[in-house]
């Protein structure tokens, strides 16, 4: 990690991400799909520890790399990884079942499909477009593996989320002082768990946060304003993030709503907090 001061993929011991690695591309990519494939993963290790290992992830490969990566699929330029689990028993990060940090040193890597090289030097988008406190916002106050991954990795809503209230509190915002008030980071954290629960999120198994799968690839969800009689929205890039569809326009109005009202929530409570602290 020399070129950057946080690893993304492993930033403390209580989550991490392993989204490059395909965990969420699948068009059943909730939270206990996604749990039953990493136990599915991760039981070649634990239930065949006396056997040849390189057979075993052999075996394991030949079971479900075609499968992970056949109709069950997203996005068909990534590739799912059939060695993604979690690498703790409490199951609270997930990551390479094949590195060496996990097997006494013996990198096996080799059996994946990228080879151990290209699964050493990658770096994910997140590195190179969040700025240390846009990293920080997160990785203080997201405590769980499943929305981490889906957050640190949406460098959009990341973005717009400190952007937004940066210019509201009309400065950058101290990531201490959130970090170190519960109020301030469970209101932080209801802007990234909407994510999960938005109330005007588009069903179906081939949206995945802004995009839209089809048999021609993928796209941007676009939401179309002038139809329902409205100026594109302040909070765009955050709807777009939660993947959103609108049936009138009055939904666009309760969900800016919503939104701004958390907004100058997190806002109060933040400067009265802030002025505390001088």
């Amino acid at each position: 990690m020399k070129k950057f001061p946080i690893h993304l993929c492993q930033p403390d011991n209580k989550k991490s991400c392993a989204a490059c690695c395909g965990l969420y591309n699948f068009k059943l990519n909730d939270r206990q799909h996604t749990i039953e494939r990493l136990r599915r993963n991760t039981l070649i290790f634990f239930q065949n520890s006396q056997e040849d290992i390189t057979k075993v992830i052999k075996h394991h490969s030949s079971l479900y790399r075609a499968k992970d990566n056949g109709a069950e699929k997203c996005f068909q330029t990534l590739f799912n990884c059939e060695f993604v689990g979690f690498i703790d028993g409490s199951e609270r990060r997930v990551g390479c079942l094949l590195h060496p940090q996990l097997n006494n040193g013996a990198d096996f890597r080799v059996h994946s499909f990228y080879g151990d090289r290209l699964c050493e030097e990658h770096y994910c988008l997140s590195y190179y477009y969040l700025s240390l406190q846009e990293q920080l916002l997160v990785i203080n106050v997201v405590k769980d593996w499943y929305l981490y991954g889906l957050t640190i990795t949406d460098i959009d809503l990341v973005k717009a989320t400190y952007q937004v209230l940066s210019d509201k509190l009309g400065e950058g915002l101290n990531i201490d002082l959130i970090s170190r008030s519960q109020e301030l980071s469970s209101l932080l954290l209801r802007f990234f768990e909407f994510k999960l629960d938005w109330p005007f999120k588009a069903l179906g198994d081939n949206r995945f946060g802004k995009y839209i799968f089809d048999s021609d690839g993928y796209r941007e969800i676009s939401i179309n304003y002038k139809k329902f009689h409205r100026n594109r929205s302040p909070f765009h890039a955050f709807f777009k993030a939660y993947s959103s569809e609108f049936k009138n326009g009055f939904e666009i109005d309760e969900a800016e709503k919503l939104l701004a009202k958390l907004v100058d929530r997190f806002c109060s409570v933040y400067a009265i907090q802030n002025k505390e602290c001088k």
